[in-house]
This record gives structure tokens, C-alpha cells and sequence, in this order.
């Protein structure tokens, strides 16, 4: 009898290793998560996303995209090429590449929390003027860069003044630094698109149809001082420059 025990014993343990077990290979696999950046909020096309646009969250490998962006630090400054919804992952082809080509009209520092302009900042806009390469730089003035706008006209005293002195007021050429650390956004060939404010838009429009010569000078990166000129005519050119002025000679 004893052994009869013993044998029922054994019997019992053996069933009771092999259920377990079967029960234990029958449980589900964890399923696999990737940790990816998508957007917290709707993201309009040619925004500049900021850290408050997205969030971190874990996503069923199998179905994370394979471009999926895992890090908010290589996407945040990064500018939109199409809207991206809530919750969508964010894709390298939604963005914009490193040849800023792609820009924004507001630029992060001047958005509110909830992505609108803020009260206080200038009336923004991109605007476009067309330079030759021989005034800007060779043409060798990119998107990213930073530039003063110099604008020479002629004086024309019969146009300009209401009395013209013709001993006083002579047909001149002025020419003066009228903008200063413009960004550039874009170019395309000879065409600049460049950040401004509505009053400065409308005085660019007017020195284009005046008939001046604009030029863009290409400022050193980090160079934030202003140029503190005065423009320059011959009245000032000539004292420093000691322009020699021919005179009238007798035949």
C-alpha cells in the first residue's frame, strides 16, 4: 500500500508539472513596443514646431512606420511641409529639408502657446524682390543668411522738390543702408524672399518702382551691430574721398 501511495504521488506531480507548463507555453507574448514622437495637437502646414507640438508614446512595433521620428529634439525648430494631425507620427517627408527651401512668415519666438501670433509682435510677412547676383554678393547669398538692404537712387531735383534752386539742388545720387540683419527665407535664381513688416513692405514696393538700385549686403554670422551710416551723397563722399572736380577750361 505504501507503495501504491507512492506511485499515486508521483502520477499526481507529474500531471500537475505538465498542466502547469502547457498552461504557461498558452499565455500570450508581450507585444512589442517602440517609443515614437507624434504630434500632440494639429500641426498647420509651414509651422515651426516647437516642443509643446509633440509628445512620446509607445506604439506597437509591428506597425510603427519605419521613418518614424523617435526623438522631439530632431524634430522641434523644424518647419512643416504639410498639416500633420493629432496623434500622427511625425515623418521626415513632412518636414522641411536643410536647404530652406521651406519657411515660416512668423518665426517660433514670436507665437503664442497655442501656435497664433502673439499681440505684441509686428505684422509679419514674406515678400519677395528680385536682386542680380552682382548686388547680392555674387549671388552667393542662401537661405538661412542674414543681410543689410542698400538702396541707391537718384536725386532729381525737377521730380523731387516742389522750387528746385538749380544753383542749390543739382541732380545727385544718394545711397544709404535702409534696412539692416534681414533674414533671408528663400531664393530661387534672383528672386529673395526675405521676412518684413507691412510699414517696411510697402517702402521696399516703392524704392523697386522708383527706378533705385537695390542691393543686399551679406552680414557675418553672429554679427548683430548696427551700422550706425548716415548714407552718402558726393556732398559727404568728397571731403573724405578728395574726389578731384573738374572745372571748366577756356578752348
Amino acid at each position: 500500500m505504501l507503495i501504491v501511495g507512492l506511485l499515486f504521488a508521483v502520477g499526481a506531480g507529474a500531471t500537475t508539472f505538465f498542466v502547469a507548463n502547457t498552461a504557461k507555453s498558452e499565455a500570450p507574448a508581450p507585444i512589442p513596443t517602440s517609443n515614437i514622437v507624434v504630434a500632440a495637437r494639429e500641426i498647420p502646414p509651414k509651422t515651426q514646431i516647437t516642443a509643446a507640438d509633440l509628445k512620446l508614446v509607445k506604439m506597437n512595433t509591428e506597425v510603427v512606420p519605419p521613418a518614424a521620428l523617435t526623438r522631439s529634439e530632431d524634430v522641434v525648430g523644424r518647419i512643416t511641409i504639410t498639416s500633420i494631425s493629432v496623434g500622427e507620427p511625425i515623418l521626415p517627408t513632412k518636414l522641411g529639408g536643410p536647404n530652406g527651401q521651406v519657411f515660416v512668415v512668423f518665426p517660433a519666438a514670436s507665437l503664442g502657446a497655442d501656435g497664433a501670433p502673439q499681440a505684441n509682435s509686428p505684422s509679419y510677412r514674406a515678400m519677395s524682390i528680385t536682386v542680380a547676383d552682382g548686388q547680392a554678393a555674387g549671388g552667393n547669398i542662401q537661405p538661412g543668411d542674414i543681410v543689410d538692404v542698400l538702396f541707391t537712387m537718384n536725386v532729381l531735383p525737377d521730380k523731387l522738390f516742389k522750387n528746385p534752386n538749380p544753383t542749390v539742388n543739382a541732380t545727385d545720387a544718394s545711397a544709404r543702408i535702409v534696412l539692416e540683419r534681414v533674414p533671408i527665407l528663400a531664393r530661387n535664381l534672383a528672386v529673395y524672399v526675405i521676412r518684413t513688416d507691412a510699414v517696411t513692405a510697402e517702402r521696399i514696393g516703392y524704392m523697386q518702382a522708383s527706378g533705385g538700385i537695390v542691393q543686399l549686403l551679406l552680414r557675418a554670422p553672429k554679427d548683430e551691430r548696427a551700422t550706425g551710416t548716415v548714407g552718402a551723397s558726393f556732398d559727404n563722399i568728397q571731403p573724405e574721398w578728395k574726389i578731384h572736380i573738374p572745372q571748366k577750361i577756356t578752348p
